[in-house]
């Protein structure tokens, strides 16, 4: 299978096969962690490949290699790396490329503890680091520097789906050779490729919309193959390795991706259509809103708008908790991209490690509610998230 001529949802299905020597349609899980040579040569030949899926456990084993064969066929990539979480992958790609004395750039408008993740390691590896507004590709030319090494960008963001124009970035990163890493975790890789927009590397926290069914942790990034080998470097001294039944288990979801992304951007546009119709609500974010203020960068960048809205309810904190207490179809969770609605309160449990200033540098306010909107029937999603709006404060 050629993954630049397959479409998605082929790709879905059938990508990885390569990985799958066994020709199961439905690959075992292999827990081994330690494998017999059938000669010396091929121990030495194994020892000397660091992606061989059969040396040692701590490098992967066939379900990771079938699980990252799979996301490089639909982000139409060389190779890609997994690991143990979004954050263990993220740590691996800075782990892999910086220095002291480097300089990194890294986005505002990201998630919070990968913002405290940057804060430490540049503590602690001697490098300088600043975040710009990334909603602007302007404001990184008057901070990106010829020593800058690293930038990283999510879009859209977690949570207030604010948008990069990865090409553009792109453009300015390889003026000064700086490796443009994007996470995509929000779009999935079929609501955007970012490879093919300029990325250098992709990364997905595999737990959310890969996966689908919240049951997985997990964490992948993808590229080139040259892009890729400092992060296998560091992923093998650290060793954040991927269970073979998560592999599994997420091989499994990824097969229908393409349905689920299809069902879960079709209940989006339709949930944040309602949300604009509702005097409680002060403002709605989703990309393919013709009111949102990235809605062009959108739609020439994404294939799909994905199943994330975020919205500001009038009065702030206590409507917004207030709001969630009523619901009844949708569940109060952190997490997202699951095939089941759930919301959350980002100000005082998903970025609540962040200070207030550093939360609103972030465009987080205090009224706002990340949904993740399921594949359940649109109407009935609308119904409860309506619903549990009537009666708060409309001012």
């Amino acid at each position: 299978m050629n993954p630049k001529k397959t479409r998605s949802l082929t790709a879905c299905i059938h990508g990885g096969d390569s990985a799958n020597p066994s020709g199961h349609l439905s690959a075992p899980i292999h827990r081994a962690t330690a494998f017999h040579f059938p000669s010396a040569t091929e121990g030495a030949a194994r020892a000397a490949d660091i992606r061989a899926a059969e040396f040692y456990g701590r490098w992967g084993d066939r379900n990771a290699r079938e699980f990252e064969a799979l996301v490089a066929a639909l982000e139409q990539a060389e190779d890609a790396v997994c690991a143990a979480s979004g954050m263990a992958i993220i740590d691996m790609i800075a782990q892999g490329y910086l220095s002291r004395g480097d300089h990194f750039l890294a986005s505002h408008q990201c998630y919070a503890e990968v913002k405290i993740l940057f804060e430490d390691l540049a503590h602690r590896l001697g490098v300088a680091l600043d975040f710009v507004d990334s909603r602007e590709a302007s404001n990184f030319t008057s901070v990106i520097r010829p020593d800058t090494r690293l930038v990283f960008t999510e879009t859209p963001a977690n949570p207030t789906l604010s948008l990069v124009d990865i090409e553009a970035v792109a453009l300015i990163c390889q003026r000064v050779g700086a490796l443009l890493v994007v996470d995509s975790t929000f779009a999935s890789p079929l609501g955007q490729r970012a490879l093919r927009h300029g990325a250098d590397i992709v990364v997905h926290s595999a737990t959310k919309y890969l996966g689908g069914h919240s049951d997985v942790i997990a964490g992948v990034c993808a590229g080139t193959r040259s892009a890729l080998d400092p992060v296998w470097k560091a992923f093998s001294f650290h060793g954040p390795h991927l269970d073979p039944g998560a592999a599994w288990l997420l091989c499994r979801g990824m097969r229908t991706l393409g349905l689920r992304m299809r069902q879960h951007s079709e209940n989006a546009l339709q949930v944040a259509q309602a949300l604009e119709r509702c005097p409680e609500v002060e403002h709605v974010w989703y990309p393919f809103l013709a009111s949102h203020p990235q809605f062009r960068l959108a739609q020439r960048q994404m294939d799909c708008g994905g199943g994330m809205v975020c919205f500001d309810i009038r009065g702030g904190m206590d409507s917004a908790l207030l709001w969630l207490d009523r619901l009844h179809l949708v569940k109060l969770a952190v997490s997202l991209g699951g095939v089941a609605s759930t919301a959350t309160h980002p100000a005082s449990m998903t970025h609540n490690l962040l200070p207030p200033q550093e939360r609103a540098k972030g465009g987080i306010r205090e009224g706002m509610i990340r949904l993740s909107v399921g594949i359940e029937d649109a109407t009935d999603i609308i119904d409860d998230v309506v619903d549990a709006l009537s009666g708060l404060p409309a001012r």
